[in-house]
């Protein structure tokens, strides 16, 4: 028995194609056949149950945002303090406009059709269902003529009542058993023939029903017009809005992600019935400098200073020479709720043919604390020394030694007491939230937002909601420390690290 498990165990995929290349080629092809055609039903029941792992899924629109900067967590509390977990909101454009589905047309079936400003549509080739008609396998070996013709077609059945329903249909051959799926709403998706000549078959759409691209043209931009709604109306029956909105858990989820799969009511259960309430996935918006423009930099003439000058102490110009490497320079990041000061220092100067109108004229490359190396003029160079000079007299004035609160080197203790930046919890002191959990675990987000994560979506657009109010529930009720226990302790440890430089 023994011995037979071992043999069992020991065939795997690489064995089998191994022997497969022992028989004569229509065996093969076959057995082949048979193997592919299994692989494809395990694959479907395994997606239809939920059980498909797909990896991390890119999530793809004609436009993809942020709608606002994210909400950060602390939630491993003493475990893991500087540990936080974002969570993003995400719109997505799932549409294709009529002039992408021009271009697209164009590319895969050879047309020189253009979409004017106007909706009209400009064409040297307006057939009806151009394309490739072709054959599919069968599982003999033999060819099966397919009537699946590349072109545009319409759903006109009685009960769209608002408009007809435009496809797009690409068949990219015999080779394939699946094809291009476009529609004005939803985008591009991958359907099995099979599934489209059944449809076919019962009428929804076929080559009857294949129509010209000029009137394919006014009907995707009917419809791509009617869905400029939310995902969840509709525009007609089972016509959807194109814009969706999900949320995305991204940052330090690893240490507690049991943790949220249980809030998500998830336990890993073996049951083939028991789907996956989520995805693993890649997001690249296009708007994260948008979102980063309300934390700009210092502006870079004095007009444009938000402290006035009388707040900052003079420090000595940069004469614009090797003198000037060295020097102390400060930077801030600002948004309505807060401020963020980087130090820095003069790395290069060079005397170029930029900033002509000013003494001395060149450009200084300076090296800021966050790791940023900026090209700055000497305008902007004497601004942030003011700067610097003001913040190390804040810091001589609380006691700290001159040459340490001078110093840009990160690691003198001083000066890391200095920079230190202490959270900012949602709650202030003594309050809590009863009703809203996750309030008591919520803090300012102060970083720049990046352009792109990996993160846990799960597929319920108000799933979030339930998964944070589970999740800070159970460890409130743990007794994990809030961010304003943990804010009250590092303001403590601070205040005495200062005393203690003090003396």
């Amino acid at each position: 028995g023994r011995k037979k498990k071992e043999r069992k165990s020991s065939l795997g995929v690489p064995k089998f194609l191994n022997r497969l290349l022992g028989m004569n080629m229509k065996r093969q092809s076959l057995v082949f056949d048979y193997f592919m055609k299994t692989l494809d039903d395990a694959i479907q029941t395994a997606k239809t149950n939920g059980k498909y792992d797909v990896g991390i899924k890119s999530l793809k629109g004609q436009s993809i945002e942020f709608l606002k900067r994210p909400q950060s967590f602390c939630f491993r509390g003493l475990n893991g303090p500087n540990e936080s977990v974002e969570l993003y909101s995400v719109q997505l454009d799932a549409g294709l406009s009529p002039e992408a589905i021009m271009e697209m047309y164009n590319n895969l079936v050879g047309g020189e059709g253009t979409v004017d400003t106007d909706g009209s549509v400009d064409l040297t080739n307006d057939s009806p269902g151009q394309g490739w008609h072709g054959t599919n396998r069968t599982r003999s070996g033999g060819r099966r003529r397919n009537e699946i013709v590349t072109g545009f077609y319409v759903d006109n059945r009685d009960f769209y009542q608002v408009t007809e329903k435009v496809f797009f249909i690409h068949n990219p051959g015999p080779d394939s058993d699946k094809c291009l799926v476009v529609r004005p709403n939803t985008g591009k998706k991958v359907e099995s023939k099979t599934s489209l000549t059944n449809k076919f078959h019962k009428h929804r759409f076929g080559t009857g029903n294949a129509i010209s691209v000029q009137r394919a043209m006014e009907i995707w931009r009917r419809e791509y017009d009617l869905a400029d709604i939310p995902f969840s109306e509709y525009y007609q029956k089972s016509c959807r809005g194109r814009h969706r909105e999900s949320y995305v858990f991204a940052g330090s989820i690893v240490p507690i992600l049991n943790k949220i799969l249980v809030a998500g009511r998830y336990h890993g259960s073996d049951n083939e019935n028991t789907k996956k309430p989520f995805n693993v996935v890649r997001v690249e918006v296009s708007n994260a400098a948008e979102l980063n423009s309300d934390m700009i930099q210092q502006p870079s003439s004095p007009e444009q200073i938000q402290d006035g000058d009388d707040e900052m102490l003079q420090a000595d110009p940069v004469v614009g020479d090797e003198d000037d490497i060295g020097k102390g320079v400060a930077r801030e990041l600002v948004n309505k709720t807060s401020k963020v000061r980087f130090r820095g220092a003069i790395t290069k100067y060079r005397d170029n043919d930029k900033n002509t109108h000013l003494d001395p004229t060149g450009s200084y490359f300076v090296k800021f604390s966050d790791g940023r190396k900026l090209e700055m003029d000497a305008e902007q160079v004497n601004h942030g020394r003011r700067k610097f000079e003001k913040e190390v007299n804040r810091l001589v004035s609380i006691g700290m030694p001159r040459e340490d609160a001078s110093s840009i080197d990160e690691h003198t203790k001083g000066a890391s007491l200095a920079k230190t930046k202490l959270r900012k919890p949602i709650l202030h002191d003594g309050e809590e939230d009863p009703d809203e959990f996750e309030r008591n675990f919520e803090q300012e987000y102060l970083d720049v937002v990046p352009s792109s994560i990996v993160g846990l979506m799960f597929h319920r657009e108000d799933f979030h909601e339930h998964v944070l109010q589970g999740l800070s529930k159970r460890l409130m009720q743990m007794g994990v420390e809030t961010t304003r226990s943990l804010y009250n302790l590092e303001r403590l440890e601070k205040a005495e690290a200062q005393r203690k430089e003090e003396e």
